[in-house]
Order: structure tokens, then sequence, then C-alpha cells
């Protein structure tokens, strides 16, 4: 008996509600360049700075935008 895997692929609709949420939460990050890993694998390697965040990742933003959609009951 095989399982099917559904790929949720949210539409452009909910990720403009979840950045509306977290506009106040989370802090835009850049993407860099790095020059180590482009020359070693002679390509262009650019890395998100969540490090940047006040946590330091990518969790915060999961987190709040959950948290802040559960209802009364589920809180």
């Amino acid at each position: 008996m095989s399982e099917v895997t559904t790929i949720y692929q949210p539409s452009i609709k909910v990720v403009r509600e979840a950045a509306e949420k977290l506009k106040d939460i989370a802090v835009l990050t850049p993407i860099v360049k790095n020059e180590t890993y482009s020359n070693n694998l002679n390509s262009n390697i650019y890395f998100k700075r969540e490090d940047l965040q006040a946590v330091r990742s990518y969790k915060i933003r999961g987190a709040y935008h959950k948290m802040s959609s559960l209802a009364e009951n589920e809180k």
C-alpha cells in the first residue's frame, strides 16, 4: 500500500496575509553572496541572513504565524 504525499502550495493571497501579520514581528533580512562558496563551487551562492533575526532563525515566522492564527479555544 503506497502513501500519497500532498505538497502544500500556498496562494499569493495567503503569503501576503502572512507577511502582513509578521511585518512588526520579523525583520527583513538581506540575501548576501558568499564569495567563499561561490568561488569553491564556481557558481553564485547566496545566503539568506536569518541569523540577523532576534531569534536567529526562520522559526519566528512560522511559529508566530501559527500561534496568531489559532482560535481562542486552541490557545
